[in-house]
């Protein structure tokens, strides 16, 4: 591996991990650096892991306008991220997601950590990034090192951290076109020679990029605060420990999401008719304690989790009035709310020089307890008069009413894994990297007043697993280093909020509690610096053997949905980063994937938008909602879904990025970022049904250009977002509850900023 000794200045660029170039005298060309990451909970070059990771540097996520987790989707190859429901996000890599998001207590597929921290609330992936020195993005089940729930990969977030050195810090303003003000400001201060603080916070606001023409409201806005304040405590040369307390709160009207039924022509005007409103509250405190052994390092990591969350929405997407009668049953989410709460503690040790001369390791346990409390209520217009009529107990428990879903439910989950990973040198070619983690977890759930059943139901779920990692490398010189790995990554079941009973109507789709899923991945790949340190290639190659995939799940049984597993799929695919200078002062960054997925077992299901017409279909020819005769027709509608594509799965994405650098003598500098990103069309459920699953590709460019005056602290940058304005599907949701209405949320419309920062 490259493994330059010369001093680093960094371009700005990304490459697997932000590209810096290395510089011996004036005239020297400028090549890749060695970048330091910690993707296996210890600090090494990325070009040595034996695993595709993508890294991106402060400069990295300005130069690119990444300001939040859905801003990464296609920047790292075969990762793609989709706004959900209007309040989640969720982040599928090499096609395996959260495809069991309306599930309170499932896991996503990718984990997210902030600092090292596990963070494992769904929303949090809403909050805007604060103040970060870089992102990792693993890709591939993390079966060893990190969660139990990592069978896509992990996202790892790295702040700035505080430092003794100085009194410093930075802020900037970004003015743009829809009323856009947001600014950042941080600063750091030493408070002794062991004590310092570094403060952050960022507001963020603009006007709404969607319009319901129907209620006068404006939709895509934005209305949001984040602060964090982290602080540095070093009494000894062995040991410090890192204090955060974090804070994000939103208020804003909510998301676009467009019903398929809608009849306005223009993309960004909708018809609705009633009112959105989200409101989001995140807060996150940590401490990380560490201590220097001579043998190892011992890490302590804790943390207290507590989001917040208020959702109120059209939820058939529509206007009454636009549409034919009984086209679809009208529907509004009164209220959604959601109190999660959730403490982890994590223990690990890090060896310091190699025992025996030849064996790296990391061993570790990690414990987390997640409670959450939600309330669901949905009205449904069972009269199609426009109006959602009040009703009473007896009214639930007698199937009256114009009320939908109705949950009282609080799940509780508990895990404990214990981990361990070791990388054992046989020479300075051959290396083997193994490890094992066993994961105990459970899931409780309580759950009242559901469709009419009376009483709490007390649900148990229990799952263990070994997991584990084992990986050949072998470097053929110093810049270039091959690996063969094999991975197991594991998500636990859980339980269901909704379900359907015995009867001998229609067969059983949802039943109380689903299973775990299982990934067993195999993958090739190739890490290589050529032209004397001038261009950069990793690729990587891999297949997938899925078992157990957790998805949105619906019941013949009317308004009975919940998560329900397939058998079996396969994934396979390919991947490349190529980055290379085209001159000294223009580099060019190139990544792309290329994925295929299908379901590979019969399994039989039951698409909820098939189900849901024909019940409006006998609804209209005035049969009751709860008659034998819809529960039939409904389960008429069961099919095997052997063959389907995986969803949210694209089967080609691209992002080519050109960054030139450029002298202007006694002026300064000037750098300038352009960029092209295609995702490729989808299926967003493993239904693909042909009239509501079909999600169309899209491409974006983006332009920065920035001046750098030479001896002044201050910059400008001119920012240029989507610049063909294009009307992207970012994603569609069918809700499985309720009417199962179906709705896109568009990519955000073509932007013109303005940056001014100052540093001190």
């Amino acid at each position: 591996m490259l493994k330059p000794t010369l001093p680093l200045q960094a371009l700005g660029l990304a490459v697997t991990a932000a590209i810096s170039v290395s510089v011996a005298a004036q005239d020297a060309r400028p090549v890749f650096e060695e970048v330091i990451v910690t993707a296996e909970k210890r600090t090494e070059s990325l070009q040595d892991l034996s695993q595709a990771v993508t890294a991106l540097s402060d400069e990295d996520l300005d130069n690119r306008q990444i300001t939040t987790f859905v801003d990464l989707s296609a920047i790292a190859p075969g990762v793609n991220i989709a706004k959900n429901e209007g309040f989640k996000t969720v982040i599928t890599i090499r096609g395996v997601g959260n495809e069991a998001n309306q599930n309170a207590i499932a896991n996503p597929s990718v984990s997210y950590h902030l600092d090292g921290i596990y963070v494992a609330s769904p929303f949090a992936l809403q909050t805007d990034f604060l103040d970060l020195e870089r992102i990792e993005v693993l890709r591939g089940p993390q079966g060893t090192l990190f969660g139990q729930n990592s069978t896509g990969g992990a996202i790892n977030v790295i702040t700035k951290a505080p430092t003794l050195d100085e009194v410093y810090g930075s802020a900037d303003l970004t003015l743009g076109n829809y009323d856009l003000v947001r600014a950042r400001g941080a600063i750091n201060v030493p408070m002794g020679d062991s004590v310092a603080m570094r403060a952050s916070i960022a507001t963020n606001q603009h006007d709404g990029f969607s319009d319901n023409v129907v209620l006068d409201q404006e939709l895509d806005d934005a209305d949001s605060i984040s602060g964090r304040l982290r602080l540095l405590i070093e009494p000894t040369d062995t040991f410090r420990a890192h204090l955060t307390a974090q804070y994000f709160d939103e208020d804003r009207n909510g998301a676009a999401q467009k019903g398929l039924l809608d009849t306005t022509r223009d993309p960004r005007k909708l018809r609705q008719d009633s009112a959105a409103e989200y409101q989001l509250t995140s807060e996150l405190y940590s401490a990380v304690l560490e201590w220097d052994l001579e043998p190892f390092t011992v890490k302590s990591l804790t943390s207290y989790q507590h989001d917040d969350v208020l959702i109120r929405r059209d939820n058939d997407r529509n206007d009454l009035a636009s549409l034919p009668p009984f086209a679809l049953l009208p529907s509004f989410y009164d209220a959604e709310t959601s109190d999660l709460k959730t403490f982890t503690q994590e223990f690990n040790l890090i060896s310091g020089d190699p025992m025996f001369g030849k064996l790296d390791w990391v061993a570790g346990v990690f414990y987390l307890d997640t409670e959450i409390k939600g309330t669901i209520l949905e009205r449904l217009d069972f009269g199609f008069d426009g109006e959602f009529d009040p009703f009473t107990v007896e009214d639930v428990y007698s199937f009256s009413g114009d009320f939908g879903f109705i949950s009282d439910a609080e799940p509780t989950r508990e895990s404990m894994s214990v981990y361990g990973q070791g990388t054992w040198n046989f020479n300075d070619e051959w290396r083997t990297v193994f490890g094992l983690r066993y994961t105990d977890d459970e899931v409780t759930s309580e759950v009242t007043n559901f469709y009419g059943r009376g009483g709490t139901q007390s649900l148990k779920v229990q799952s263990d697993k070994v997991t584990g990692r084992l990986v050949l490398e072998h470097d053929f010189n110093d810049y270039t280093m091959a690996y063969v790995s094999f991975t197991r990554g594991f998500k636990p079941g859980g339980s269901n909020l909704t379900f359907g009973l015995e009867d001998e109507i229609a067969p059983i789709v949802v039943l109380p509690t689903y299973e775990e899923e299982v990934v067993d991945a195999y993958e090739v790949g190739l890490k290589t610096d050529l032209a004397d340190g001038r261009v950069r290639i990793n690729t990587a190659a891999f297949y997938y053997d899925y078992e157990g995939l957790q998805y949105q799940a619906t019941d013949p049984e009317v308004f009975q949905g919940g998560v329900g597993n397939i058998p079996e799929s396969e994934i396979y695919g390919a991947e490349l980063e190529f980055a290379a200078f085209l001159t000294d002062n223009l580099v060019l960054d190139a990544r792309m994937a290329w994925l295929e997925t299908e379901i590979t077992a019969d399994h039989l299901a039951l698409d909820n938008v098939q189900s849901d017409a024909a019940t409006n279909a006998l609804i209209g020819q005035g049969f009751d909602l709860f008659s034998p005769e819809i529960q039939i027709a409904r389960a008429a509608q069961v099919q095997n879904v052997k063959g389907n594509e995986l969803a949210k799965t694209p089967g080609f994405t691209a992002n080519l990025a050109l960054n030139w650098d450029t002298e202007l003598g006694s002026w300064g500098e000037m750098r300038s970022t352009f960029q092209y990103t295609y995702r490729g069309d989808f299926k967003h459920r493993i239904f693909n049904n042909d009239k509501t699953d079909v999600v169309d590709s899209y491409d974006v460019i983006d332009l920065v250009v920035g001046f750098y005056p030479g001896s002044a602290d201050w910059r400008v940058e001119l920012i240029g977002k989507n610049l063909t304005d294009e009307d992207g599907i970012n994603a569609r949701f069918t809700d499985v509850f309720g009417v199962g209405a179906t709705g896109d949320e568009l990519i955000a419309p073509r932007q013109y900023m303005v940056r001014v920062g100052l540093d001190f």
